[in-house]
């Protein structure tokens, strides 16, 4: 581990592809994801059923400084959606491979649960472990030893931590001692009554950067659930 400051790269990108019935000028011909990574990364069978009777591709993608990457981000995703919106489509989110299932007047940078998903498999072997932060430059977060029962939780934890993230990115880094509230938590999971949730109790974490891995490492001393939720 360290406590060195997170690298932080010139630039960040991210790719959709909008799927529809009828070509929108010339198609694009990018390979897609597989069913199976699709469903793996949370799409529904729906979304699924949709992804797969659509034929005609139009691929969205942009490179930006990384100071531009969470306003670019928030841009290049609503331009997706409401093409797909439009021309009764789909969009495939390259960056977590997955069917975006949400509304383009919903797309928000401080929902941070909209732009990651928890590796499935990690989270079996006790790991917490996003998928999605590369695009706005950050390492991926990882949250070890989390037994079942406190899956939820940490999930819940893991929205705060990485709403902070998102917002403070790249003006502040992220490696050291910090603390997540009720607040934030709220607001990663995209609460639209976050701004009247409460400020404390707060829960003290330390973030680390695994060199190795190249991933942030979040630990905590006391029970997230007791600490924030016991009350509640």
């Amino acid at each position: 581990m360290s406590t060195r400051p997170v690298p932080v790269p010139r630039t960040c990108q991210a790719m959709y592809v909008v799927l529809t019935p009828r070509p929108l000028g010339v198609d694009d011909t990018l390979p897609l994801p597989s069913a199976a990574l699709l469903r793996h990364h949370g799409t529904s069978a729906a979304a699924l059923e949709r992804f797969e009777s659509l034929r005609h591709q139009r691929v969205l993608h942009h490179r930006v400084p990384v100071e531009r990457a969470v306003d670019a981000a928030v841009e290049l995703r609503v331009e997706a959606l409401r093409l797909a919106e439009e021309h009764d489509g789909v969009v495939v989110d390259l960056t977590v491979p997955r069917v975006l299932e949400l509304g383009s007047h919903e797309v928000s940078a401080g929902a941070a649960s909209q732009w990651y998903v928890l590796d499935a498999a990690a989270v079996l072997d006790g790991r917490l472990q996003t998928d999605g932060l590369v695009q706005f430059g950050l390492p991926e977060l990882r949250i070890d030893d989390v037994g079942p029962g406190a899956r939820a939780v940490g999930g819940a934890v893991v929205a705060g931590i990485v709403h902070r993230l998102v917002a403070e990115w790249p003006d502040h880094d992220p490696v050291g001692p910090a603390g997540i509230t009720l607040r934030d938590i709220a607001h990663g999971l995209g609460d639209p009554q976050a701004k009247e949730t409460p400020v404390k109790p707060v829960l003290a974490i330390d973030i680390a950067h695994d060199d190795r891995a190249q991933v942030l490492t979040a630990t905590w001393q006391d029970d997230p659930a007791e600490v924030l939720f016991a009350g509640a």
